[in-house]
């Protein structure tokens, strides 16, 4: 599989038509997890998919827009400004050599914009550009009881990083709203740990559970959507 890691000569040598992107972020994830946890986790989704359709990994974009997680000096974010330019200037490098697919595994729930500004790309470039959002899929909608650190991500930890886990520090924690009042408050005003879910329930088992389901399942919509572009003959 070429990889960030490979040379130049590699990477024109076999020529691959098809890459991969995660995108994770840099915010508190509670006292128990990594700042690092969406980036992991977007980045090993990655490379499962990159690895299984033979497409050239990217590195990961490791920021985000964390404003709900700003009262945190962990957290470091972007302006939707220069997510949407990175977006575009990578997608246009990408286009610009050729490539017919990029593949964007969206690890951070709060990137709304990035559907807008891949249907803008896609009405405009060659390049067929694909979404894995593993915020929509996974955390389901606005009355989700896991949304931040919770179950989920802590399961997911377990099984990819165990040793970046601090078990001591697993607390369980479900506010009285709703998700959607991230846009009225931070995740800290909301949350006293910064945590939304039930982490005491994390286990590796199900972690290793959860990661093969959205691999399995992003492999499929991708599958569906290229044969639906095929068909379509964009």
């Amino acid at each position: 599989m070429l990889t960030y890691e490979s040379t130049a000569r590699e990477i024109e040598r076999e020529s691959p038509k098809m890459c991969v992107l995660s995108i994770g972020s840099l915010e508190q994830h509670g006292a128990h997890l990594p700042i690092s946890t969406d980036t992991i986790i977007s980045l090993e989704v990655a490379k499962r998919i990159a690895s299984s359709l033979n497409a050239f990994l990217l590195p990961p974009i490791p920021y985000s827009l964390s404003l709900e997680h700003k009262k945190s000096r962990a957290t470091i974010w972007l302006s939707i400004e220069t997510l949407c330019s990175l977006i575009r200037d990578i997608a246009k490098a990408l286009d610009s050599h050729g490539y017919e697919v990029l593949i964007i595994v969206n690890g951070h729930g709060a990137n709304f914009v990035l559907r807008n500004v891949i249907r803008e790309l896609n009405y405009s470039l060659d390049l067929l550009i694909i979404l894995i959002d593993l915020g929509a899929m996974y955390f389901g909608t606005r009355h989700s009881k896991d949304v931040h650190a919770g179950r989920l991500e802590t399961s997911i930890m377990l099984y990819l990083r165990p040793n970046l886990v601090k078990k001591d520090y697993i607390k369980d924690y479900i506010p009285h709203v709703t998700r959607d009042y991230l846009d009225y408050a931070s995740m800290t005003d909301i949350s006293p740990y910064g945590i939304w879910g039930e982490a005491s329930k994390a286990t590796k088992d199900k972690g290793k559970q959860a990661i093969n389901r959205i691999v399995e399942d992003a492999l499929r919509y991708i599958s569906e959507v290229l044969e639906f572009v095929k068909k379509r003959g964009k």
